[in-house]
């Protein structure tokens, strides 16, 4: 079992958070909250479930 450096297990570290959020980055940054894609998402979602809600329970 080989021993790494400090230099070598930081340096393993960057790369390795690099490649699992690579993705994540790239998809948060259309539906994050600061996008304006998102944000709509997220009112849109809230109505949706309110209409529904409505519908089920026959709210006017």
């Amino acid at each position: 079992m080989s021993k790494l450096t400090n230099d070598e297990k930081t340096q393993q570290s960057i790369e390795w958070y690099e490649r699992t959020h690579k993705n994540w980055r790239a998809w948060g940054s259309w539906f994050s909250w600061g996008s304006p894609v998102g944000l709509g998402l997220f009112f849109i979602s809230i109505a949706v479930t309110l209409w529904i809600l409505s519908q089920a329970f026959g709210w006017k």
